[in-house]
């Protein structure tokens, strides 16, 4: 059965519907998810460990309840929210997850049980702020796929430059061009840069030059670049989601506005209909 609420239409959810929507949705529920996920993912480290080899049949029992768990708050969400469960990214990423954890439980193969440890990325689905923080991350790939074209244009010219003025003298280093752009890659994570550096300084007085300027062009401006595209993402959907808030807020206010205004209204008449009551004649009487 519908209603019409201020031009928009409503579903006139069942009461048990209701009630459970509101116990999956409330802080108890919540809360004891995510300690679950916590535990669930601390009890996947120690099977690691040499105790959780010696205790192996115990920690599995323990791990099969923890799926057990999930599988009831799966269905217990499913059951709230029926097919609009599915319309939402992150309870679409909920489900995958436990149902693969589920299936490479059931399975018992090595190599699948590892993956057991992607129910911890349920932490990004359960805590909104981290919510945010994935989806600015997946806003910036565009621009950070940008600046990687750009990083790599310049890798390019410095290893044909490097290949040219090096690749004589050290060829295992900058034989050729792509040898040259492997060996800067190494520079631009800035592991072991120095010894390179100094290897080809001892047959190139100046190669000091050359490294310097790679170093502050391709690490530190392109690093800085990828960390302010992320920054400038972030802060979008951050402004976004204020913006949202506050339009909800407002909208929220504006009825509360509307159901004063007619309640005084209603109160007007009700007084009016008291006043005309007490000096009619029959009142007098």
């Amino acid at each position: 059965m519908k209603r019409q609420i201020e031009g928009a239409t409503v579903m006139r959810q069942p009461v048990w519907r209701h009630k459970l929507i509101t116990f999956v949705e409330g802080a108890v529920f919540q809360n004891t998810v995510m300690l679950l996920i916590c535990l669930n993912a601390i009890v996947l480290g120690v099977e690691t460990l040499p105790v959780g080899r010696n205790h192996a049949e115990l920690l599995n029992m323990v791990d099969q309840t923890f799926i057990s768990f999930f599988i009831l708050e799966l269905v217990l969400r499913i059951t709230a929210y029926g097919p609009a469960f599915f319309r939402s990214g992150w309870n679409i990423a909920d489900f995958l997850i436990i149902v693969t954890s589920a299936l490479t439980h059931a399975t018992g193969v090595a190599a699948f049980r590892a993956f057991r440890i992607l129910r911890l990325l349920r932490v990004v689905t359960v805590i909104p702020r981290m919510r945010l923080v994935v989806k600015a991350l997946f806003d910036a790939i565009p621009g950070i796929v940008s600046v990687a074209l750009v990083a790599l244009l310049i890798v390019y010219v410095f290893a044909v430059i490097a290949s040219t003025l090096y690749g004589p003298t050290h060829p295992a280093l900058f034989g050729d061009v792509f040898t040259s752009m492997y060996t800067l890659f190494q520079v631009i994570t800035l592991e072991g840069w120095r010894d390179i550096a100094d290897e080809v300084s001892e047959d190139h007085k100046y190669a000091w030059a050359f490294f310097v300027i790679f170093v502050l062009v391709g690490t530190f401006t392109m690093l800085n670049l990828f960390i302010a595209i992320v920054v400038r993402v972030v802060e979008d959907e951050a402004d976004e989601t204020e913006d949202l808030v506050r339009d909800e807020t407002n909208l929220i206010l504006d009825k509360i506005a509307i159901v004063a205004d007619r309640l005084d209204t209603i109160e007007q008449k009700v007084d009016g209909l008291s006043g005309s009551a007490a000096s009619s004649p029959d009142a007098s009487r």
